[in-house]
């Protein structure tokens, strides 16, 4: 059943260190864990909308901010599909969450979760796409971007340095019109929680992160031995990501299930939570084992709280 209100879950926000870099995420809501994962060009203000539903159904939700996005360092360093991948399991480790109910990534999201699921299925009882980026035959463009992305990202982190935070506004505005399936949805906030964080340092990690994402062979051939039961959620009229490389997916995935949302675009979660939130509550209520191992709860959960209090508190 959709949700036809906004629920209203207090938000809680904290830092933690994976591998020395500064990480910030918003958690919500307790009970078994779900990692959300945003795209290219997001951060965890993304899932605003969509995860105090996820919370309401009893759900502890966590959503970090990748490392050159959000209120996250922006170190130089590894951009690549793994790297993140690697960065999200460490930022579970230090949330204590060793077992997640589900990942759910957004666009360049959904193909770190399933570089998850095809290398460390452990870490997680269920996957869910929204929009992903394209890992089974890569258009040609996002291969060919490769080898220019390092030198237009230093350009535009120039620009951008340079830049009046209202051009940065008038560029973003432009941007999400563009990529939403009702451009007239594109509100002031919208806007705001974009525009906040495009700094120069986000510019040069957005396209050191765009650097890598034609580059998914070795994934592609995992992902049709994929174990994980995996939801693919779609806005029928994404011009990013269009429906097609969902369709692609589902077929080359052992285990999956498709969704089409009419009407909506590449921004999923901020188009139409609700639906969103409602599919992911049910899949998750359909499918897979419950997760067995969350030490907030069971080992160590002095520790945890106390080295939670710390990270809020910094």
């Amino acid at each position: 059943m959709i949700p036809e209100h906004e629920a209203y879950i207090e938000r809680q926000e904290g830092f933690t260190s994976v591998d020395g870099i500064r990480i910030h995420y918003e958690e919500y809501g307790s009970g078994e864990p779900v990692v959300l994962v945003h795209g290219l060009g997001a951060s965890a203000a993304a899932w605003r909308r969509v995860a105090p539903h996820l919370a309401e159904a009893g759900y502890r939700v966590l959503a970090i901010d990748l490392k050159g996005c959000g209120l996250s360092d922006r170190p130089p360093g590894d951009y690549s599909r793994k790297a993140l991948a690697a960065l999200v399991c460490g930022f579970m480790d230090n949330l204590g969450v060793s077992v997640a109910r589900a990942v759910v990534g957004h666009s360049m999201g959904g193909a770190i979760g399933l570089e998850i699921a095809a290398t460390r299925p452990h870490r997680m009882d269920l996957l869910a796409v929204v929009d992903g980026v394209k890992v089974i035959s890569p258009p040609w463009y996002l291969q060919a971007a490769a080898p220019v992305s390092p030198i237009v990202g230093r350009l535009a982190s120039g620009v951008t340095a340079l830049s009046p935070t209202a051009s940065r506004r008038f560029f973003v505005r432009l941007y999400l019109r563009r990529i939403y399936g009702d451009p007239s949805a594109v509100t002031d906030d919208v806007v705001d929680s974009y525009a906040a964080y495009a700094d120069a340092g986000y510019q040069r990690a957005m396209f050191a992160m765009l650097q890598h994402l034609g580059n998914t062979e070795d994934l592609a051939d995992r992902v049709r031995h994929l174990k994980v039961p995996t939801i693919l959620i779609w806005g029928r009229e994404d011009p990013i990501c269009p429906v097609a490389w969902g369709e692609a997916l589902h077929r080359e995935l052992p285990d999956s299930e498709l969704h089409v949302l009419e009407g909506c675009g590449h921004c999923t979660p901020e188009e139409r939570p609700g639906e969103l939130a409602a599919l992911l509550v049910d899949f998750f209520a359909r499918r897979g084992p419950r997760a067995c191992s969350v030490s907030t709860d069971r080992l160590d959960t002095r520790a945890y709280r106390f080295r939670r209090r710390r990270e809020l508190l910094h």
